[in-house]
């Protein structure tokens, strides 16, 4: 199980798998490492819990193993003592238990290896501009800047961003968060103001790792740490408090769900990030205002399995290559959900 910590050690994340994709070929070599990571982790899921359910781990191990008992365990049941002797037994099985329940905490199936293009496309008369693929992180800037800018400053070089979550406005040059705010471009942890976050419960909690990417209720006494974070996601890199939901497990939020969120039912720019069907991260923003039931429509019949509702209206920016994407200035802001990796000819 040793080879489990040292094949991820070789993969701390996909930035250079992404990075080589540069032709069809590439492609089709990194989807195959996808799939045999996957492949990997599911395993160990597996064998994890195995060994975690005594009862049901010792009777599956003896009747898979070749011995000279495994007929008869095949065709028997155990009484209760014998499955407390077998149990008790030390195994070299017990190694996977931390990794398997630290990657069983985790949502399999991401794709963080595909290139990074920009897409244009109108539903039901809502044109959307969308940038997908690469490995999603977040960044937090020491200031309120333009989006080009905190792109610029950040230090990771990531191809594409949408701005994130809400910030204070108490002071024009304030990179303070509401809510928790934990990120990939500074590697800190900066709890939410406590009141706050009371108005926070219940709102996507987004967290980001390597490998995957958890949408949850933020619960403000168990999320404002960065052990209460880890308890949800053990390889977590970043983790912010959306707006709302516009997508869960596939379906469009229903107009009445946003009741709690102000200026909801108002028409106006809107910027959103999630994942794809096929588990590849999207950022993006409406080209056009719209109201946040209608944009969860929208957003649904575009392919979004999640997605959540980002800092909008005026703060509504998005960049790709270093340009801005949008056609005003928007207002300056601190944090934003950047895509990792390169862009290729790879479709």
């Amino acid at each position: 199980m040793i080879y489990v910590f040292s094949f991820i050690q070789l993969f701390p994340t996909n930035k250079n798998v992404a990075q080589a994709a540069n032709n069809s070929n590439v492609c089709i070599q990194n989807d195959g490492l996808s799939k045999q990571i996957s492949n990997l982790l599911k395993t160990t899921v597996n064998l994890s819990n195995l060994v975690s359910n005594s009862d049901r781990g010792v009777k599956v191990a003896m009747q898979t193993f070749a011995s000279p008992l495994s007929n008869y365990l095949k065709g028997s049941s155990f009484d209760q003592a014998a499955l407390d002797v077998f149990s008790s037994i030390p195994s070299p099985l017990q190694a996977v238990v931390p990794i398997g329940n630290a990657i069983a905490s985790l949502q399999l199936g991401a794709n963080f290896s595909s290139p990074i293009q920009q897409d244009d496309i109108t539903v039901d008369n809502m044109p959307l501009r969308l940038i997908s693929g690469g490995r999603p992180v977040t960044i937090h800037a020491d200031s309120r800047y333009q989006l080009e800018e905190v792109v610029a400053k950040s230090g990771i070089n990531p191809v594409a961003a949408v701005d994130g979550g809400f910030f204070s406005l108490k002071f024009l040059n304030s990179n303070v968060m509401i809510g928790p705010v934990y990120s990939y471009s500074t590697n800190k942890f900066i709890p939410g103001n406590k009141g706050e976050n009371k108005k926070l419960a219940g709102r996507p909690l987004v967290l980001i790792g390597p490998y995957a990417v958890r949408y949850i209720p933020f619960e403000p006494d168990k999320h404002n740490t960065l052990q209460g974070i880890k308890a949800e996601m053990p390889l977590v890199t970043d983790a912010f408090v959306g707006a709302a939901w516009l997508v869960e497990n596939g379906e469009p939020k229903p107009a009445d769900y946003f009741n709690f969120l102000q200026g909801a039912e108002a028409v106006r720019e809107r910027a959103f990030w999630g994942m794809n069907k096929s588990g590849v991260p999207v950022i993006g923003v409406s080209a056009k205002k719209i109201d946040s039931g209608n944009l969860a429509k929208v957003l649904t019949e575009v392919g979004f399995q999640e997605a959540v509702m980002l800092d909008s209206g005026a703060s509504t920016s998005l960049v790709y290559k270093g340009q801005s994407l949008v056609g005003y200035i928007p207002r300056p802001v601190p944090h934003a959900v950047a895509l990792l990796g390169s862009d290729s000819d790879c479709n």
